[in-house]
This record gives C-alpha cells, sequence and structure tokens, in this order.
C-alpha cells in the first residue's frame, strides 16, 4: 500500500472466529495470531428498554382515561358552595328530588282540594240560611237565631273533624258547635288567636280565607284552613274550617309507598352499581393483559434483531436471521442481512488479496 509517495506494507490478517468466550467479552476485536487488534466499541446499555417504554406509552394514557371514567361516574367532590357530582350520585339525588317533588305536589293538590271542598261549604250554608231566612219573611230575627231547624243548618260537619259557624258584622258569634261561644264577642281571640282573628276580621267586611294553626288537646299543633261566605242581604257571615291535612292524609300513605319504592330502586341501583365496578375492573385487566402480550410481540423481533447484531458485531457473521414479520421489522431484518453479507464479501476480499501477496 502507497501513501503519499511512500510504500507501506499492510497489516496480516487472519479472521477467523475467537476461540473462547473470553476473546467474545474482550472490548477489542481479536484477529488471529494476535497480530493486529482493532478497537471494538464497548456495550453500553442504560435506561429503559423499549417494552417498558411502550407498555409505559399505552398504559399510563388508558388508566388514565379509566380514572377520569372512574371519578366521574363514582365520586362527588364538593368545593364550599360548589358541588360536582357523580353520575352515581346524579340517578340517586335525581331520583329523591323526584320522589319528593310528586309527593310535595300531590300534597299541594290535595291541600287545594280540601281548600275548595271548605270554600264550597261556607258558601253552600250561607245559601242555605239565606233561603231559610227568605222562607221565613215574618219572623224575627231573635226567633230565627233561637230556631233548632237553622241551628241545624249553620252548623255543620266540615270533613272529618271541622264544622261551620255563623257570626254577623260586629263579630258576635250566633251559632257554634261549641254551646258556650254562642253569644260571645270574638274580638276577645284577637290576642289569644291572632292568626284566626286576622282571617275572621277580614270577614267583616266581605268574603275572606285564610291559614292558622290551632293548638289540640294533646299539645299537638296543626294548621287549619278557613273560608268565610257572607250570608246575602243579612250580616250574617258563615265560616267553614277544618285541619287541612286531613285532605292531605293520602299523601303520607303516597310517602310511604314512595319511600319502599325509593329504597328498592336505590338497593338494585347500588347492585348494579357494583355490577358496573366489576366489569370495569374485568375491562381494565384485561386491556393490561392484552396490551402488555401485544407490546411483547412487537418488541421480540426487535430483541431478535438486536441479539442478531450483536453476534454479528462479535465476529459471529454465520448468525441465521430468522424473522417473517414484515413492514419496518421486516425491512430492518433485510438491513442486517445485507449489512451481514457486505461485510462477509468485504473480509473474503481481504482475505483474498492476502492470499495474493
Amino acid at each position: 500500500m502507497t501513501i503519499e509517495g511512500k510504500s507501506l506494507k499492510e497489516p496480516s490478517w487472519n479472521f477467523s472466529r475467537p476461540k473462547n468466550r473470553k476473546q467474545i467479552e474482550d472490548p477489542v476485536l481479536w484477529t488471529g495470531n494476535f497480530k493486529r487488534r482493532a478497537p471494538m466499541a464497548v456495550k453500553k446499555r442504560s435506561g429503559l428498554g423499549l417494552l417498558p417504554k411502550l407498555l409505559i406509552g399505552t398504559l399510563i394514557p388508558i388508566l388514565v382515561a379509566f380514572l377520569v371514567i372512574w371519578v366521574i361516574v363514582f365520586f362527588s367532590v364538593d368545593f364550599g358552595k360548589v358541588r360536582i357530582m357523580s353520575i352515581k350520585d346524579i340517578g340517586s339525588e335525581s331520583l329523591k328530588e323526584l320522589s319528593a317533588t310528586s309527593l310535595k305536589e300531590s300534597k299541594f293538590s290535595l291541600d287545594k282540594l280540601g281548600e275548595k271542598i271548605i270554600r264550597e261549604k261556607a258558601i253552600d250554608v250561607a245559601a242555605e240560611i239565606e233561603i231559610f231566612i227568605k222562607l221565613h219573611p215574618k219572623m224575627k230575627r231573635e226567633d230565627l237565631l233561637r230556631d233548632p231547624w237553622l241551628k241545624s243548618i249553620a252548623v255543620q260537619k266540615v270533613g272529618e273533624t271541622g264544622y261551620t259557624a255563623v257570626h254577623d258584622d260586629k263579630g258576635i258569634n250566633y251559632f257554634h258547635v261549641n254551646p258556650q261561644i254562642v253569644g260571645t264577642d270574638l274580638h276577645d281571640l284577637s290576642t289569644k288567636l291572632p292568626a284566626f282573628w286576622k282571617i275572621l276580621e277580614a270577614s267583616l267586611k266581605g268574603s275572606a280565607s285564610g291559614y292558622y294553626d290551632w293548638k289540640d288537646a294533646d299539645g299537638k299543633i296543626r294548621p287549619k284552613f278557613m273560608y268565610l261566605a257572607p250570608v246575602k242581604d243579612t250580616d250574617l257571615i258563615v265560616a267553614a274550617t277544618t285541619y287541612i291535612d286531613e285532605f292531605s292524609r293520602p299523601a303520607k300513605a303516597i310517602t310511604g309507598r314512595m319511600k319502599k319504592i325509593e329504597e328498592n330502586y336505590l338497593e338494585e341501583y347500588g347492585n348494579k352499581i357494583k355490577i358496573f365496578y366489576v366489569v370495569i375492573l374485568c375491562v381494565v385487566l384485561v386491556l393490561l393483559v392484552r396490551i402488555y402480550f401485544y407490546a411483547r410481540s412487537v418488541i421480540h423481533p426487535i430483541r431478535y434483531l438486536s441479539e442478531v447484531a450483536d453476534k454479528i458485531s462479535m465476529g459471529e457473521l454465520d448468525t441465521p436471521i430468522q424473522i417473517k414479520e414484515k413492514g419496518e421489522v421486516g425491512a430492518l431484518a433485510e438491513s442486517i442481512e445485507r449489512m451481514q453479507t457486505s461485510v462477509k464479501a468485504a473480509i473474503e476480499r481481504l482475505q483474498k488479496r492476502r492470499e495474493a501477496r
């Protein structure tokens, strides 16, 4: 070989394979009879392999996605006045709200029906008194107020425990279920029963109605509704009153049934949620296993080609390359195979040149 006019003797190479493992693992390339040693790149491996990176890159997003879904479905968070409800809690709260709203609307409708019945009772009694007075035009007022027939008309039952009563526009009572109240001035009740008196006072000028609380003998306070209707062409006023909950009592029975239905539904809903837990967990496990084996199947040929390339770099030029994959992995295998062939050809050319000398 000639370099810049100077003749140099080419080194003698012997490309026989290493004879033992020690030669293979030596950080320099051994070349036959130790006539020359060429430096070889030290094998360096650091960091995560391709399989862990692939698993991390695919599993973490999936796990995060499932975690987000899990939180949205099952967990509610309170931020002071702001509450972010889970789908699970939205379902149960919606059922409770629907149940409460239904009961509220039912009670409201029944209360309105009770008010209508009480109002119609007062108006009917006022009309009956009016007819009775017109049928007895010659009777004096004192005789009318003591007449037992008129009393039976004036005092009638309202609902289960209610009654009607009659007073005049000066607040004097003339007909009442309690004889002790007959003839008394109802103004005396303004201090003891202010809500009751407020409604009654309004009736002295015309029709009136409203609610007031009444204390039972057992000390329980319950709301009553009262309607007052004037008797036409007289100074008399008919008052009809009773406990309003007598009419909304069916709503209480409905409340019991609704609570039972709600409990059964929530129990069934909880069972479905548990099944959903199990299904989600199974899906996650199946995905994890499937992704692991898929990633492993992708990485396996790459690892194999890496080992083949490593053997070729150690001088094992006859190492077979057995890859059936196509695509990028197949192209990589073909490149390594061409490299292997090129290295063999280069060595053969060097050996022939040496033999020619």
